[in-house]
């Protein structure tokens, strides 16, 4: 059987064609920055979930829910990680509601 392997970006292209899976998909979109950053710093530091917990305050779980990106986190959930990882984040609300976790230039 032969075919053409199919990258993870024509994956995502096909399935935001749909409207239900585009609509959670950018209602996710915060929650999946967040979780880049807390996935990052916990590799770069060669910290278990665990290990992080403890940093934060919280359990293991409440790592690995972080690190799934389905739940956008609350305001001290991000005071935590920016305590604990030593960063700021710059958050930007819409008029529509819509959040956005900004890159900032230093």
């Amino acid at each position: 059987m032969t075919g053409r392997t199919i990258t993870a970006e024509e994956v995502l292209r096909r399935e935001l064609e749909d409207e239900s899976f585009r609509a959670e998909w950018e209602r996710t979109a915060f929650a999946r920055a967040v979780a880049l950053r807390v996935v990052g710093f916990r590799a770069e530091h060669r910290l278990s979930q665990a290990a992080l917990g403890r940093l934060l305050g919280m359990a293991q779980s409440g790592v690995a829910r972080l690190e799934a990106g389905e739940h956008v986190p609350t305001l001290e959930t991000m005071r935590r990680l920016a305590r604990a990882l030593g960063t700021s984040f710059l958050v930007e609300v819409d008029p529509g509601g819509g959040l956005q976790l900004l890159d900032r230039a230093v």
